[in-house]
């Protein structure tokens, strides 16, 4: 079980470092510029598609704060919080590593396949780490 609550608490934290730098960059550092430079060419010379990049993304920073919030708080009893567990594997599957993968095929950049890694990841410990809690 021990693992499985470090689990919790490592994407925990990793998940709220994600949201406030994330919120540095929607608010205070450059604005939509950053967002805008993101897309893919031709949409990257439209500053109203940067605009509605950055609006949309703060909805997956939303999610972000509040899934790591929730996941530290399921830290304090990971056997009884399992279920938390696999809303997170399953978010990073599809919500991590389905869409960024969707997204390097639509032209966005192939430094996803990073982030694509960094899900595999999370997604993987977190399976082993629940079986591993289930046999204890």
């Amino acid at each position: 079980m021990s693992k499985l609550k470090w689990w919790f608490r490592i994407v925990g934290v990793f998940y709220l470092l994600l949201t406030l730098m994330n919120v540095y960059f929607l608010f205070l550092a450059g604005g939509n510029q950053i967002f805008t430079d993101a897309l893919p060419a031709p949409m990257n010379a439209d500053p109203l598609a940067g605009q509605a990049f950055a609006d949309s993304w703060l909805v997956f920073v939303f999610e972000f704060g509040v899934l790591g919030a929730m996941t530290l708080v399921a830290s304090r009893d990971p056997a009884k919080n399992r279920i938390m567990a696999w809303v997170i594997i399953w978010a990073e599957l599809f919500r991590g590593a389905v869409a960024d993968a969707i997204w390097i095929a639509r032209g966005y950049s192939a430094s996803y396949y990073v982030f694509i890694a960094i899900h595999l990841v999370i997604i993987l410990t977190g399976i082993v780490f629940l079986r591993q809690a289930k046999a204890e």
